[in-house]
């Protein structure tokens, strides 16, 4: 055999083992390292949060991972449940950074994601006290240039033994950033926008800015909603507050302040043949139910005289032990709104419970 026959075949040997090798890596090790990096972040910042991935997979050019499915649970049944899954995830990522265990990424994409919050009547854990131990948090070094959601939905369930209530928001699109853990992200405030359909009929628009690594709940949010039918929120209201409407919201304006446990909101409102009926509840009884359902029925009619008519009103609110954000603020936004109705007029909530 000549010698220049078998140094061919050797390199031809040690090309492939090479190409073997680099296939290993990228289709094996590198995703196996992102899914445990992820998986244990995860973990790392929510004790009750349970991280699924489908297949990772590595792209060289740009770097980044995609994964076909991912689904996280978080929470405790009975109390406060939350449930994301997505259809696809892409995650521009910084490879050296990744196997040094930081996280670094540019713009999450997350496809058809749906996120349902279950909220019962167990209590959920407080808020920390003032000056007590810090709940466990993301790994430092955490950066996201940003995250986008594309052709979501939104569900929140209200589950009370005899009464559940829904309300949902479809053909959601968000977008949020920049966020992180590390030195330069952690005591920025976090800029997010989202919009899309209110239970299939009002055009939703959402704006929120907050600070997600903040001792306490530090948070703003405005709110709009335009064309709804009233009657689409029958689902939610009526088995949750004992509250039915009927007419046309035109249009809604509302600015929500989260400080620790204390709420402030204020809510505009303009609609259209607005009817409002209140059905006992355990708060509530018959009699009182019957009362205030005249009382508001005379001032609507009043206000509807001209086919359409707007009010302002505001609320004060404490936050309840273990009631999640979102409870917090569609209640505070929902005492606002019923003091519009009923008295015809600004209201004011002084510390209601």
């Amino acid at each position: 055999m000549k010698p220049g026959g078998r140094s061919t075949r050797r390199i031809t040997f040690a090309l492939a083992v090479t190409l073997g090798a680099a296939l290993l890596v990228k289709e094996a090790v590198v995703p196996g390292i992102a899914r445990l990096r992820i998986v244990s972040a995860v973990r790392s910042g929510c004790e009750s949060c349970e991280l699924s991935l489908g297949a990772v997979r590595l792209h060289l050019s740009p770097p980044a991972l995609s994964c076909g499915r991912a689904r996280l649970t978080a929470g405790t049944p009975g109390a406060t449940v939350v449930e994301a899954e997505a259809a696809a995830l892409y995650v521009p990522v910084s490879l050296s950074q990744l196997l040094r265990g930081r996280i670094r990424a540019g713009i999450v994409e997350l496809d058809k994601l749906s996120v349902t919050v279950k909220e019962g009547d167990l209590p959920s854990a407080p808020p920390p006290e003032r000056g007590g131990a810090r709940p466990p948090g993301p790994p430092p070094g955490l950066e996201l240039e940003g995250v986008v959601i594309k052709d979501g939905a939104f569900v929140y369930v209200r589950d009370s033994p005899g009464r559940r209530g829904t309300i949902g928001i479809s053909r959601l699109s968000a977008a949020a950033g920049p966020v992180g853990s590390s030195a330069r992200l952690r005591g920025r405030a976090v800029e997010a926008s989202a919009e899309g359909r209110l239970e299939d009929s009002g055009k939703f628009r959402l704006e929120v800015r907050g600070r997600p690594f903040a001792r306490e709940p530090h948070l703003d949010v405005k709110l709009r909603v335009a064309g709804q039918e009233l009657r689409e929120l029958d689902r939610f209201l009526r088995p949750t507050e004992g509250i039915g409407l009927k007419g046309t919201l035109l249009e809604s304006r509302s600015e929500t302040a989260i400080r620790g446990s204390r709420l402030n909101s204020s809510v505009f409102l303009r609609y259209r043949g607005l009817e409002l009926h209140m059905e006992k509840t355990k708060e509530r009884g018959a009699v009182s139910s019957y009362i205030q359902t005249l009382l508001a029925s005379a001032a609507l009619g009043r206000q509807n005289a001209d086919g359409a008519f707007d009010r302002g009103g505001t609320a004060e609110l404490d936050r309840k032990p273990g009631e999640t954000l979102v409870g917090f603020i569609l209640r505070g936004l929902k005492e606002a709104a019923i003091q519009v109705a009923k008295q015809g007029g600004p209201a004011r909530v002084e510390r209601a419970r």
